[in-house]
């Protein structure tokens, strides 16, 4: 069975996977293919390894290779157009400006430079809450004015676990609570061209996928995988955006390009958006097999630079499973072991300790199903229940009759 017809199928109780937490799955999955023990906390913490003293860590499916302040700079966007313009990188036209005062500002820019323009936060987790092809002043006056609303209030925000935080206090206007004073937003010039999808994985591209606009907009449509079909120059330009954000082990970059199997040399252009996070949700529209590839590509990546081996890849795995911090521990097993047999998965789980909200058992099936389990069970996926703590600890193979859920 499929993890989507899994995730489709009546009563199950489960969702289609978030784009938000495919990065970390895909990683997360391609650590239990090679034989790893992991350790989930929310926010997609993971630790992967063979021993105490043996781990890798991922946040988001961004390996430790990655430091903070790289994925500080990639996610703040005047810092990062700073540093690609020091390294002479063709970008938009583009400027940011504060609320308040600042939005008189921002629309004699837009005078200047004409429209269309995109509009985006100017900090944050890139390629999301980005507002493209605004063509008048009613379409800027709507997207300022979405920004303007607390970040935590918008229905499109996500945070990442290491992401930057806003600590001034939010302000008010109008009787309508807004972000705090001086709260910046990106204008850039609306390129046109093929938007083309690049992931850099440790110098390297490795999947360049032909999206129908930016991910994060189009994201109804699927994209198409390019990879062999690219011009070098436009890798290299990829490759070259990355080391101009020193510290990035991983990175997606969006160009947008006339033709993209011609020479980056006398065409337009634009190095669009930079992120730390490697963004394989995009991928996964194209092939569930080319995400599944690029998780472990970078779980490699991650072991390589810390010097980790890891097991020949194998789809089914038998694994220790132990929850913590579970509210609802009935419910839980319950949701728990309803969509653990739709996977097909076998072994046991129950209750161990009420008090502290404990469930244990033992799983074994795909790799992939089981760490669909413990990424929803972390994210309060699982019928609303949610762990603030999942252990997956690999252990021999058994035989058994289906999923039974122990009596408490």
């Amino acid at each position: 069975m499929s993890v989507e017809s899994a995730q489709t199928s009546a009563g199950s109780g489960t969702a289609a996977l978030p784009p938000e937490v495919r990065d970390g799955y895909e990683v997360h999955a391609a650590a239990l293919r090679r034989g790893l023990d992991v350790a989930l906390y929310p926010r997609q913490v993971m630790m992967a390894g063979g021993g105490e003293n043996d781990e890798m860590a991922f946040i988001h499916g961004v390996p430790e290779s990655s430091s903070l302040g790289s994925v500080t700079y990639a996610q703040d966007k005047r810092m990062r157009r700073a540093l690609l313009e020091r390294a002479e990188l063709p970008l938009p036209k583009g400027a940011t400006f504060s609320v308040g005062r600042g939005i008189k500002d921002a629309k004699n820019f837009v005078e200047r430079l004409g429209y269309p323009v995109v509009v985006k936060p100017a900090m944050g987790d890139n390629a999301i809450e980005t507002f493209p092809g605004i063509r008048n002043e009613e379409q800027l006056d709507a997207a300022i004015d979405y920004l303007m609303t607390p970040p935590t209030e918008r229905d499109t925000f996500v945070r990442a676990a290491y992401a930057l935080t806003e600590l001034r206090e939010p302000g008010e206007e109008d009787g309508r609570v807004v972000v705090p004073p001086g709260y910046r937003f990106l204008i850039e010039e609306h390129v046109h061209g093929e938007y083309v999808r690049l992931l850099v994985v440790d110098g390297l591209v490795r999947s360049v996928v032909h999206c129908p606009g930016p991910p994060s907009v189009a994201a109804a449509e699927h994209g198409r995988d390019i990879l062999g079909e690219v011009h070098p120059t436009l890798q290299q330009l990829a490759i070259d955006a990355v080391q101009a954000m020193p510290g990035l082990g991983v990175a997606a970059v969006d160009i947008v390009v006339g033709d993209y199997q011609r020479p980056a040399a006398g065409q337009g252009v634009w190095i669009v958006e930079l992120s730390e996070r490697p963004g394989l949700a995009v991928q996964a529209d194209v092939a569930e097999e080319l995400s599944q590839f690029l998780g472990d590509v970078i779980l490699t990546h991650g072991a390589a630079v810390g010097d980790l081996s890891l097991e020949e890849a194998r789809d089914d795995v038998a694994v220790e499973f132990h929850a913590e911090a579970i509210p609802d521990l009935d419910g839980a097993v319950a949701a728990l072991a309803d969509a653990a047999r739709d996977f097909g998965i076998t072994g046991h789980v129950g209750v161990t300790d009420r008090v502290e909200g404990v469930a244990d058992g033992l799983l074994q099936g795909s790799a992939r199903h089981i760490a669909w389990l413990s990424e929803m069970l972390l994210d309060g996926r699982l019928n609303g229940h949610r762990a603030m703590l999942v252990e997956e600890r690999q252990v021999e193979p058994g035989s058994f009759d289906g999923l039974s859920v122990r009596p408490a």
